[in-house]
């Protein structure tokens, strides 16, 4: 394949070694377009935003050189969109946003709320590379969907998985041998998370040695129901980047089970030693009100623009009817997962929250950063892949939250006795939240 650069002021992710980079100093890094060599395009070779604009990757290396490399990737989140009417509303978040690459010089210390000098358990991230992971194409970053119009004259780029594949390979190139992988995301960042962890764990088992691998998924918006999946989920052609997994997309592709299959095919393929954290509120709006829309509650979002104040009452009991829905769903869906694998946990916040960058807001709630010195620990050698790794077992990773002295998460539920509940927790702006502020305004003036 041949490529070519993306942004001037980026080095290319092709031809930029890890040790070009000077320690403590934030780089933005911009994968090129690949062509094969009879001119067509390679496969997840045409990495973009949204609209269709450059897309870069930031790396930041640890202040001092380490024994053993640690890599740490973070996936941005930042809202979703499938059709015409959600795309236009959510048009702001189709190119890295401005707040990403004004990090480009920075130091680690310049950052605090991003684990850079942070320390879990026993885990120090200011010894790991950081490399994150901007979100610019509301496809969950698995979209496979250059060129979408929906019926408009305006193309939509959802080519996430591009990005996400062009950024892992430079990862690959660049760390041969890792001793341990951290990978978290927040919303839309967390929810693809079991498909990055299986590309990481099958390329690194391909080798005599394979890294441990930690996963923490804050706030994933997890469910799909059936009108989603359905009607505007093909819009993205995630398919492409799944079945490079193995998973049996085509079985499960308008199963609204599909999120809980994915996660099964994941953890079904991990190593015991790689552990697995599930974080969420009991009441998450940003996610309740995803649910809501692709499930085409409110007329997909569009009764909400035509609610008016004799409405309101009617809204906030379907919202409720929703919210319990929502929970139910989820609860009984990470039960499963927590009872069935031993490597695999979940903590839930107390109120309302959803998420942010650097697993800022669980970092916020008492009994978080125990729990997650559980997940996040380091093994002290690499696992030798030469023999089939054994069985998960039964065990919780963490004994005060354990599956064994509980029968779902209700009762292993942390408390924010440390956060006023009324605190306005800092989450991405969403589509419907967007609409009822600007219902409001104009109905105020």
């Amino acid at each position: 394949t041949t490529y070519e650069s993306g942004d001037g002021d980026a080095p290319p992710a092709e031809s930029t070694d890890l040790s070009s980079l000077e320690p403590d100093q934030v780089y933005k890094i911009c994968p090129g377009k690949h062509t094969m060599s009879n001119g067509t395009n390679a496969p997840l070779g045409q990495p973009r935003c949204g609209d269709g604009s450059n897309y870069s990757f930031l790396v930041l290396r640890p202040e001092k050189q380490q024994p053993q490399e640690k890599v740490y990737i973070e996936l941005s989140g930042g809202g979703a969109c499938w059709d015409s009417f959600t795309c236009s509303a959510m048009s702001y978040q189709l190119s890295v946003p401005p707040w990403l690459t004004s990090l480009v010089g920075s130091s680690c210390s310049a950052m605090a709320g991003i684990l850079c000098g942070k320390t879990l358990g026993d885990t120090d991230f200011s010894t790991y590379t950081r490399v994150l992971v901007p979100y610019c194409t509301q496809d969950i970053h698995l979209g496979d969907s250059p060129n979408v119009t929906y019926g408009g004259s305006r193309a939509f780029y959802h080519v996430g998985a591009h990005n996400l594949y062009r950024t892992l390979q430079w990862v690959f190139d660049n760390f041969p041998n890792p001793s341990h992988m951290f990978l978290t995301g927040c919303s839309a960042g967390g929810t693809p998370l079991p498909i990055v962890y299986d590309l990481i764990n099958t390329h690194y088992n391909s080798g005599a040695e394979k890294p441990s691998v930690s996963v923490i998924a804050d706030s994933p918006v997890f469910l799909t129901p059936s009108n989603f999946l359905q009607n505007f989920f093909p819009n993205w052609n995630v398919g492409t980047i799944m079945k490079m997994t193995g998973f049996d997309f085509d079985t499960y592709m308008n199963e609204e089970s599909l999120p809980l299959e994915m996660l099964d095919y994941a953890l079904g393929r991990s190593d015991k030693d790689d552990n697995w954290g599930f974080v969420t509120h009991r009441n998450d709006q940003t996610s309740l009100i995803y649910y809501s829309l692709m499930a085409g509650s409110f007329g997909g979002g569009r009764e909400l623009l035509a609610l008016e104040h004799g409405d309101i009452g009617k809204f906030n009991r379907r919202a409720e009817d929703l919210q319990s829905e929502w929970w139910d769903q989820l609860n009984n869906t990470m039960t499963v997962a927590t009872n069935e694998y031993g490597n695999f946990d979940m903590f839930v916040m107390d109120g309302n929250g959803h998420c942010n960058f650097g697993l800022n807001t669980p970092l916020q709630y008492e009994g978080f950063e125990e729990w997650a010195s559980n997940i996040v620990r380091e093994t002290d050698v690499a696992i030798t892949t030469d023999s089939p790794s054994a069985s998960p077992t039964n065990s919780s990773l963490s004994p005060t939250w354990s599956p064994s002295n509980a029968t779902n998460m209700s009762d292993f539920t942390a408390t924010a006795s440390d956060v006023a509940m009324t605190q306005v927790y800092p989450s991405y702006v969403t589509v419907a939240v967007v609409m009822l502020a600007y219902r409001f305004l104009i109905s105020h003036v």
